[in-house]
Parts: C-alpha cells; structure tokens; sequence
C-alpha cells in the first residue's frame, strides 16, 4: 500500500497487523484503489496490499524514483504464530475445513483458493516473509521494521515518524478469534516440524524461535483441534463424518 498524503509506502505481509495500517493511512473502503495500491488486480491477478516489492516495481504499480524516496516499513511476525493465525483466517473467511498441513502445502480443501489460476485467490498467504526483503537481487533497507510482538510501541513511533495521530493505529481490524491464548498450544510435533522446513529462511533471517507454552494437556487439545476450534465441530465431521454424527450426538446430551 502507498499514501502520497503521508509519502510512505506500506509493505503488507498477511496476517501482520495490515488491515488496521491501511485504516490508519487513509484507506476508506476495501474496493479496487490504484492510487493506493490496494484490491484484487485482475490484469496481474494479485491484491496489491500483499504483493512483493519486486512486484510493486516489475508490473510499474510503484515507479523507482518513487520507491527509493518514500518512507518504507514493514510488520513482521514470528513464522509459527503467523502461520496458525493465517490457517484460522483462512478458515473463517474462505468457508474451507482441512488441516493445518494441508493450508500450508496448499493441497486438499485449499487447493483451489490458493491456487494462483483462481480469481480472488489467496496464494499470497504462502509467501515467505523473507520475499519481501530483496528487490534486484538487494536486500531492502527499510526505514522502520516493526515486529508484531511489540506492536503497540512500534506503531506509536511510527506515528510520530509520519506526524500521523498516535490513535490512528489504535483500532485492530480483521482480527481472528483463538481459542489457544498462545500460538504454542496449537501445535503438535508434525505442524511445528512442517513450518520449521516450510519457512526456514523466515525463521533464520528474522532470528525468529519457537516459544514453547505447552503442558502435557495442551498437547492433547492440539492434537483434538476439533473441539477446541470454533469450526472444528464441522471440519471433523468433513473427516470423519459417522464419528462426527456420534461427538455431535454425544454433545447435545449435556446442552
């Protein structure tokens, strides 16, 4: 996203914070905007706010002058917890029911809505933070790297570095609702190992590291994600439909 009123330029990584930025700088409504480089592009077939820099500067949507003047920053975010966050997203907003292992091979229920052949699709939700670091081959000098998990600080001094109101960023937008209050307890062995291989390089450049918060009994609720996800109960009859019709049952006896 770009804002010539503030001559900044916003490279949103999904699931970083991005919709409350994009509120913040100006941007009314979630419709096609050229002008400021958000919506779903059909000429190109990628949403703007989610293109790489590279992409920004290939397809002419930013010319260089104007890249190499304009304020840049970045909201980055620890691999595992952006990755959990982006499985529940998808989920809630594409109305699909598979497994975490699958949103992130792009296989299975999800194939089609990551698929860059589809309209509207959103492959961009894959992508590795770390593309978004290196334009022509350079690594990005970024004018201001804010890690989400010290977001708050990090958009406050942000503010004051645009002379934008500190409470512009204050309202979160498109924020998930969790049923595990740390990234940690959503996983089991096999999806932690696949966002180690998966995003290696994010891991190893943004000096990222797995926060481990779970107990024996957090194991057991990651492994049974259907009862404790929101839409787990229609995910597991999808996987299992008779002993889906069974839990569900089961359930109604103690309502």
């Amino acid at each position: 996203m770009i804002s010539h009123e503030h001559k900044c330029i916003f490279i949103h990584i999904s699931k970083c914070a991005g919709t409350s930025i994009e509120k913040g700088l100006g941007l009314k409504n979630r419709e096609l905007n050229y002008e400021m480089l958000y919506g779903w592009c059909p000429e190109n077939r990628l949403y703007l706010q989610h293109a790489t820099p590279q992409e920004l500067l290939n397809f002419g949507y930013i010319d260089r002058e104007t890249w190499d003047s304009y304020y840049k920053f970045v909201i980055i975010r620890n691999p595992w917890d952006r990755a959990y966050s982006d499985y529940l997203w998808s989920i809630a907003n594409e109305g699909l029911y598979d497994s975490f292992v699958n949103f992130l091979e792009g296989v299975g229920k999800f194939k089609e809505s990551l698929s860059k052949e589809k309209d509207h699709n959103i492959s961009d939700h894959l992508y590795a933070q770390r593309d978004y670091f290196n334009v022509d081959g350079l690594e990005i000098v970024y004018d201001k790297i804010i890690r989400f998990e010290n977001i708050k600080d990090g958009l406050s001094e942000l503010a004051n570095e645009l002379s934008i109101p500190s409470e512009a960023f204050k309202k979160q937008e498109n924020v998930n609702k969790k049923r595990f209050q740390h990234y940690s307890l959503f996983f089991t062995a096999t999806r932690k190992r696949i966002v180690n291989k998966i995003y290696a390089k994010d891991i190893e450049y943004l000096n990222y590291s797995f926060e481990d918060k779970r107990g024996i009994l957090d194991a057991i609720k990651a492994r049974f994600l259907f009862l404790f996800h929101p839409n787990g109960g229609k995910y597991f009859l999808l996987k299992y439909p008779k002993l889906g019709r069974m839990l569900v049952s089961f359930k109604r006896l103690f309502k």
